[in-house]
Parts: structure tokens; sequence; C-alpha cells
């Protein structure tokens, strides 16, 4: 149990500094809505997925990075949804090379299917998969158990590019996604949910913090998004880009522990230190995991739940996973600051 927090303090970003709520985990929901709605063609009056159900995903870790939670929803639904068609009308063998070759190939699969029978029970998916270490890959082998053959069929409909694409066109929304990429949006012109993401914790917390700490950032967001919060929320003066590491600056995400020793290891070369201790703030399993795996003190954040259920959920995994520190927010923070 942490008493007072050591000199460094490292962040993560979603859940933690800014709720993603209406953001990123929206995007993931209207991502899955999308590809089977619009895309496949169902044209689908109900919602697929729910925000409990994203939550599930991260708490069966291993899904730190959201595009890959929305590739595994989507694979999901794709292996039950095969288990239901006629393998002899579906076109497995038509090619998908093309962006144009795409669409056809997953209208064509939807033609004679009954959307009323597009449920899945996640919940029991993801016990399975958290049983299994989480994440995309045993997402996979969880589902090559439960729909065998139907899972290599389903692939042949599975487009992670694509699927990266419009989550991207959501969640940057038209014009930051042409800033970004430097080309248009193919679905979305419309604002994009990062401008509904809200602040968690307030300025004068982080005000009051960098005056007594050492302040950076390890996170599974890319640089652009990162700095357009930051700078979006008046957050930027606190946070230097050299000390922002991102999923660009690293070539394994957490779990692993890379981004926020590489993180460390910027800070202690400009402020030249080398036995420093550090804290990890975080809001999931997967930071929590990084924090101990690196070493740091692990602040577990509650603010990311939902629900007063999904919190208790969370708690428990934060404890299992014997955090130093369980907080409801970041503002809590500033209960442990020396006197």
């Amino acid at each position: 149990m942490v008493s007072k927090l050591p000199r460094v303090l490292i962040w993560d970003v979603d859940g933690v500094i800014v709720s993603v709520g209406d953001s990123y985990r929206r995007a993931i929901m209207d991502t899955v809505q999308c590809y089977f709605s619009d895309l496949i063609g169902l044209n689908l009056d109900r919602k697929m997925v729910e925000i409990s159900d994203t939550q599930k995903f991260k708490l069966a870790g291993k899904f730190n990075n959201d595009w890959e939670l929305t590739y595994a929803i989507i694979l999901c639904y794709l292996a039950k949804m095969i288990g239901k068609q006629d393998l002899t009308k579906i076109g497995v063998e038509l090619p998908d090379r093309s962006f144009k070759q795409r669409i056809i190939k997953l209208q064509n699969l939807g033609k004679n299917y009954n959307k009323s029978k597009m449920n899945l029970d996640l919940e029991s998916l993801t016990k399975e998969i958290k049983k299994k270490g989480g994440g995309l890959e045993k997402t996979k082998e969880v589902l090559q158990e439960e729909f065998g053959q139907n899972l290599e069929t389903a692939l042949k409909f599975f487009f992670p590019e694509m699927i990266k694409g419009v989550f991207q066109e959501l969640y940057l929304g038209g014009d930051l996604y042409r800033e970004k990429y430097r080309k248009y949006t193919d679905f979305i012109f419309a604002p994009g949910f990062i401008r509904d993401e809200k602040l968690i914790v307030k300025e004068k917390t982080m005000d009051k913090l960098s005056n007594e700490y050492i302040l950076g950032i390890a996170t599974g967001r890319e640089r652009f998004e990162v700095e357009y919060t930051l700078k979006a929320h008046k957050l930027d003066k606190f946070f230097p880009s050299e000390f922002i590491v991102t999923s660009e600056d690293v070539s394994i995400p957490k779990p692993a522990p890379n981004q926020l020793l590489e993180c460390m290891r910027r800070l202690s070369e400009r402020y030249k230190f080398k036995e420093e201790k550090a804290a990890y703030i975080g809001d999931s399993v997967d930071d929590i995991v990084a924090a101990k795996k690196a070493e740091f003190y692990s602040i577990g954040c509650l603010s990311a739940a939902g629900n007063d259920e999904q919190k208790e959920l969370l708690r428990g995994e934060f404890e299992r996973l014997e955090c130093d520190l369980i907080i409801e927010n970041a503002n809590e923070l500033l209960n442990y600051m020396e006197e």
C-alpha cells in the first residue's frame, strides 16, 4: 500500500486523464455496428455491443489496444454468423484484394442471413478468453474450440485494415482524419468522438502535482491523438512531448513494461537520477501488469468503469494483482502528497 507518492509519476491517458466512454469505447461499439449493419448490409435495428461488453474484454487482459479489441468482437460475431450460413452461397472464394472487392464480398455474406439471429454470449466467451490469457490470438483459440472450421471461413470476411479505418474515421472525424492521414474519409464526415472526451483529472490537480513530482506519459494511443487531447484540455504544459511515450515509440505494447521503462529512461536522462522510484497510474488490468513488470508502484484508477458493478469487478482484478493503490480517480492523488 502506498502511503506517499514516489517522485516520478507516469500516466496512462484513457480512463485516467480523460474519460473515453463517449470516444474510444463508443468507437468500438459503432465500428462493430457499422461492419455488420452497413458493410455486410444487415441493417440492424439494435446495438450489437454495449459499453459493458467492451469492459469484459478489457478485464480479460491483453486488450490495451482498442483496435485489437474491436477486431476480436467482430471476429466473434463473424464466427457465429458463418455457423448459420449455407457455405455454398456466401462467396468464400470471391476476390478481396481491393476495397471495392471487399465490400462486395461482405455484402454477399449478408444477403441471405437472418439478422434476428445476430446474438452472441460475449460474457461466456470473454471468460474463456481470460482463462487462456487474453488478447486477440487467444480469442482465435477460443473461437476455434467453439466454432471449429467456421472460424477459418470467418477469417475470409475479416479485414482488419478496413475495421481500423472505420474506427479511426469515427474517432477522429473527417477533419482530424484528413489532418493525420492526408486523405479523405470513406464513410464518416462528421466531427469525431475524440471531441467528446471529458477531463477526469482536474487542471488544478495537475498543477499541484507538477510542482512536486516529475511527470510522464506511457500510453497505447498514437502521438497525434495524445497531443491533440492534451492541448484541447490545456494539459500539454504539464507533459513535454519528449516525456510522452506512445504506441509508435515501442514495438511491444502493454502489458509488457517497455513503454513504462522507455518513459522512465527519458526522464532519468533529463533529470539525471538513477535510483528514483516511479509509479504508474492506469485504469486496466494491462496497466497494472505492466507496472508490476517494470517494478513500479502500481496505482489503479476505477474511473473507467461505467457503473458500480463494473467498478467492483475492476477493483477485484486490481486486488487480485496486488495493486499498490486503488483510487476512484486521479484527483485523489492529492491525498498522498507529502506534507
